[in-house]
């Protein structure tokens, strides 16, 4: 692969971390807005499933630029 390949790759990794990272805060949102019962728990589900996804992809994106030999932050570190 060439590097603006490479390059693009990371990028596309970055902005799916931030859109989860979005996607947790709209539904952290909803779930502080809804009742208690089922729409709150429907929320929380979702706001659980965006943040495993952010991480998931924060571990690849980082595994990524190790195998790049970029220099590699700790996964929680910001993107």
């Amino acid at each position: 692969m060439s590097g603006e390949t490479e390059k693009e790759i990371l990028g596309i990794l970055e902005d799916a971390i931030q859109r989860e990272r979005a996607a947790f805060k709209l539904y952290s949102r909803g779930r502080e807005l809804a009742e208690k019962g089922e729409l709150e728990k429907v929320f929380s589900m979702l706001a659980e499933e965006e943040q495993n996804h952010e991480k998931l992809l924060r571990q690849v994106y980082y595994d990524y630029k190790k195998k790049l030999g970029l220099k590699v932050l700790h996964p929680d570190d910001e993107i």
